[in-house]
């Protein structure tokens, strides 16, 4: 069905038995590997040859099949398992791991030691014997146990480090080739042996894991109780695997923790104790300390105290209009944060000059007013929309405060000349990758001067009536343009009810133009987080427009 799946070889099995025959009438031996696909467990791997390569059903990695967007995360847990009644408990706090999925199981090993070793940093140890001589030796004790401790992971963690950088350079190694003219060097490192190479990191760890305070396995996700040891294995610490293909959303690791090393003369001295170790814990677990920073702590206080004094606020909770043209005019500064950098080119004198700023001001202000409420934005690594809910006025935006004191609008106009009324909203719906807009607009016409007329004296009449009613409740509900709309609004007579009030009511008429339907709407539900796109009018059109849209009777 020519569908490809990334994979990774697991195992190669050299001088196996194939069931062809050779002439002498001899089985043929052949080099097999065994490939084991990302996301999909060990029953569906699959036997290749060297003809399956040559022939193309197995091709380089990412070649046919892209990488995985996202890295690899699974959870860790901890564990542990009372040496009497033989029973296992998670106890602690849980975390997640991310890795990349390229990482060898090697590479992520020591990201998983990376981050267990903040549950091994000493922390406030219980008081002990009363004998003051006896109490100083036992916490010299105890640091010197978590500095050991912590010793070894880190000697882990670099010798992890270590081999995952030898393996990735052996790899990807370059030699020049021989007769090559001068030409750029080819893939080709025949001396680099990665089996070889694994297994001396396998042992070497090896030595030294029983020296840490817990074992590190891999179980399934649904069950980290395993009740038996075929439940769950060992984490290779391998570099013949990639965590993205070892581990997949159905696996999680577990730190199977240890007791502490044994206190003789602590047992001894009190036979009766629970756990006959100086920690005086049945683990060396010890819960990381909780630390708020400062910086983002006055961040978050600030944003609160904002959000609580716009949620006081007259009106619904959301961002005013004012401060955002406010914003939008305020005074920018042109070029880097240092004033030397800050580069403006004079128009007269061609000249370039340090320190300058800019500030957008209006100076004239037309008869319809658009603005463009930013809702989208991106960088070179995200991508979101904005859903901040802008409270924008129905009646009533005045522009004076953002125009220029000297401009036509503030010396020569009267006070109409910059009060405006919002005729239109274009609102969007959806995300970054598709929506769908839909449009709300009063309905109210302008008298033979070019004014608005009052709100209130529109009210629908002389529109169609809406087609639903209760003798039609087949029909979807609304004004009717076009073709017929598939989704059928099953709520008929409410919707017939809802646009007859609309059209008895005393207050301004607004539509919603959602594709060919159209619907009345109260007021209110105008001003969304879904708005985009403002229109507004101003209450007194200029005489040419006046005179352009006039009819004579």
């Amino acid at each position: 069905k020519d569908h490809w799946y990334p994979g990774s070889v697991v195992e190669i099995m050299e001088n196996e038995q194939s069931h062809g025959e050779s002439k002498e009438g001899e089985n043929i031996p052949r080099t097999k590997v065994r490939i084991h696909f990302d996301n999909f467990s060990s029953k569906w791997d699959e036997m290749y040859t060297i003809e399956h390569f040559k022939d193309g059903r197995v091709r380089p990695l990412f070649s046919h099949a892209p990488p995985r967007a996202k890295p690899t995360e699974f959870i860790v847990h901890h564990r542990y398992t009372d040496r009497v009644t033989r029973v296992s408990n998670l106890f602690g706090q849980s975390f997640y791991v991310q890795c990349h999925s390229e990482w060898t199981a090697a590479r992520a090993g020591a990201q998983v030691l990376a981050q267990a070793s903040r549950f091994l940093r000493k922390g406030s140890i219980p008081p002990g014997p009363v004998d003051i001589d006896a109490a100083h030796e036992r916490e010299s004790r105890v640091e010197k146990l978590y500095d050991r401790t912590q010793g070894v992971i880190s000697e882990l963690i670099d010798l992890l480090i270590e081999f995952d950088r030898e393996y990735v350079l052996g790899a990807l190694g370059f030699t020049q080739e021989p007769n090559s003219g001068g030409k750029p060097k080819k893939f080709r490192n025949p001396s680099f042996d990665a089996s070889l190479l694994s297994s001396t990191l396998v042992k070497r760890v090896s030595e030294k894991l029983h020296r840490l305070p817990f074992e590190v396995r891999v179980c399934t996700a649904d069950s980290p109780l395993a009740t038996s040891s075929n439940d769950e294995v060992a984490f290779p610490f391998s570099l013949l695997r990639t965590i993205g293909n070892y581990m997949s959303a159905r696996h999680a690791v577990v730190l199977q923790w240890r007791e502490p090393p044994s206190d003789k003369k602590a047992a001894a001295a009190a036979p009766n104790l629970k756990f006959s170790n100086y920690l005086g814990a049945p683990v060396m677990y010890v819960p990381p300390k909780v630390v708020v920073d400062e910086a983002s702590a006055e961040i978050l206080n600030k944003a609160n105290q904002k959000a609580k004094k716009n949620a006081s606020a007259r009106g619904s909770a959301g961002l005013p209009l004012g401060i955002c043209l406010t914003e939008f005019c305020k005074v920018q500064k042109l070029g880097g944060d240092d004033e030397e950098e800050t580069l403006w080119r004079c128009p007269r004198c061609k000249d370039f000059r340090a320190g300058a700023n800019q500030k957008m001001v209006l100076w004239r202000l037309p008869d319809i007013l658009t603005i463009h409420l930013k809702r989208f934005r991106s960088s070179h690594k995200w991508r979101e929309k904005i859903t901040t809910k802008v409270n924008f006025p129905l009646t009533g935006l005045d522009m004076k405060e953002w125009c220029h004191p000297e401009s036509p609008v503030v010396v020569n106009e009267s006070g109409e000349s910059y009060v405006y009324d919002l005729i239109g909203v274009i609102n969007h719906l959806g995300g970054m990758t598709g929506g769908h807009y839909i449009a709300n607009c009063k309905a109210t016409p302008c008298g033979k001067d070019g004014r608005e007329e009052v709100a209130y004296g529109f009210n629908g009449v002389g529109t169609n009536v809406p087609i639903a009613s209760e003798e039609e409740t087949d029909v979807p509900s609304g004004w009717k343009f076009g073709r017929q709309k598939v989704e059928v609004n099953q709520n008929k007579i409410m919707a017939a009810t809802t646009s007859k009030a609309a059209g008895e009511s005393a207050e301004p008429l607004w539509l919603q133009f959602d594709d060919e339907y159209v619907e009345p709407i109260p007021p209110r539900n105008v001003v969304t987080d879904t708005a985009y796109v403002l229109f507004y009018r101003r209450r007194k059109l200029t005489s040419a427009n006046v005179a352009r849209y006039s009819t004579l009777d």
